[in-house]
């Protein structure tokens, strides 16, 4: 028994090295986790001075949340994790970070370039370093680990080995920042797969910079729904403010047909006439909310009834219907379509509608309006729809588009109508439009 006593008192003291190590690891770690001000982190490193997770957590609350912040401690802080720790590239990364806070741009170099070695598959460590260097004008460098970063972008925040979107907009503007909207660079950086190509297209696009992105965006497979149809969506958006119509055509010619819809033909303008389907609106909210497209926008009304209804039709399956079912606390002008025009160009608008108890009175009567689609006071025309009930009737309007009219709006409105007999509810039916050019 007295042979194995120094065998047994070696293992208690072990035991009790253990369980003393291990209690005060808690402690600094509850310390770190719950306590408040400066004093718990400082207690926290006493309890644990040599534990990486500890050290780096006290030199944190130095650098962002100490009023004043201690950079100096900090850095010995972080030096000491990295020194604890030395292939974890966490703590370099921090120390890399602390030492540009603190203006020390070498040594913010090195240990970033040190984190890059330890986790050369990580976002975060080629991110950090491609920012540094742009800062620090090492362009070419930075350009490349740029193109690193992204590529390495979605495997990290979404298990997607697609580039992320954020990061791919956070690289773009961190390098216009720096270089301005240098189109070189901004190629360098942006990897060739299909997104991310789209990404660049986009940023442009919202760069003012349309001339470089409509290339890339016509260069594209259609062949990635959500990155390409984003692109579409911030391409029209950016074409119709600026009153580029047939390139916004053209757009929307390509959506369409990735959408699978049908487009206008070349004798009637206008898409979808006669209401024969969903418009892409429903299926793509955006559409409706920034009036985006050449295609019907239906869109809600607090006491007007929009819908496309069977069995009603003038010609084939659908006809629109409006039902005026209730007083209305703001006129009517939900239902509208963009269409491309040549300017200097005479047109004949035609259209069928049909009516129930509409309102005879010129101030209630609904009416067909067209404008110019880039400024609505250059010319408003109308085409009233009669009052009373009518089978189906046609209704038309010629006219000639001005000198510099490229894009039209045709919307259905309806004044106002404040009182409502629930008894004769007005119903209007539209079916079978159709803009032509005339010789």
């Amino acid at each position: 028994m007295f042979k194995r006593l120094p065998l047994l008192i070696a293992v208690c003291a072990l035991a009790g090295w253990a369980g003393s190590f291990i209690v005060k690891t808690f402690l600094a770690n509850s310390l770190i986790t719950y306590g408040q001000g400066e004093e718990s982190r400082t207690a926290a490193v006493g309890y644990a001075p040599n534990n990486a997770d500890v050290l780096a957590a006290r030199a944190r609350y130095l650098l962002y949340r100490a009023d004043p912040p201690q950079p100096e401690q900090a850095i010995r802080d972080l030096q000491a994790a990295v020194a604890a720790s030395p292939y974890d590239y966490r703590y370099q990364l921090e120390l890399g970070k602390a030492y540009q806070g603190d203006g020390q741009m070498e040594r913010a170099g090195e240990a970033l370039q040190q984190a890059v070695t330890l986790a050369p598959r990580y976002f975060e460590t080629r991110w950090a370093l491609a920012n540094h260097q742009l800062r620090t004008g090492q362009t070419d460098a930075a350009l490349n680990e740029f193109r690193e970063a992204l590529q390495l972008s979605g495997s990290l925040y979404d298990g997607n080995p697609r580039p992320n979107y954020n990061a791919a907009m956070n690289s773009f503007t961190a390098v216009t920042g720096a270089l301005g909207l240098n189109l070189e660079a901004l190629r360098r950086i942006t990897p060739p797969d299909a997104v991310s190509q789209t990404y660049l297209a986009e940023f442009l696009a919202t760069h003012d910079a349309l001339e470089a992105a409509l290339p890339i965006w016509r260069s594209l497979p259609a062949n990635e729904p959500s990155s390409y149809y984003q692109l579409l969506f911030q391409l029209l958006r950016e074409l119709q403010a600026k009153q580029r119509y047939d390139d916004a055509h053209e757009v929307w010619n390509k959506l369409a047909a990735v959408a699978g819809v049908a487009t206008n033909s070349a004798d009637n303008l206008m898409s979808d006439p006669g209401f024969e389907r969903a418009p892409l609106s429903e299926a793509y909210p955006v559409l409706a909310d920034s009036l985006l497209g050449f295609d019907w926008i239906l869109r809600r009304h607090p006491e007007v009834r929009v819908r496309r209804i069977s069995g009603e039709a003038h010609q084939g399956n659908y006809a629109l219907q409006l039902s005026f079912n209730a007083s209305m606390n703001s006129e009517f002008q939900d239902v509208s379509q963009l269409v491309a025009v040549e300017p200097g160009r005479a047109y004949k608008l035609s259209y069928f509608v049909k009516t129930q108890n509409a309102s005879p009175l010129p101030n209630e009567a609904a009416f067909v309006e067209i404008t110019d689609a880039a400024e609505q006071t250059r010319f408003a025309l109308r085409s009233v729809v009669p009052g009373g009930t009518n089978n189906w009737q046609p209704q038309s309007l010629t006219f000639t588009t001005l000198p510099d009219t490229r894009a039209l709006r045709i919307v259905i409105r309806n004044p106002q109508i404040r009182t409502v007999d629930l008894a004769r509810v007005a119903e209007i039916w539209f079916d079978d439009f159709a803009l032509e050019k005339q010789n």
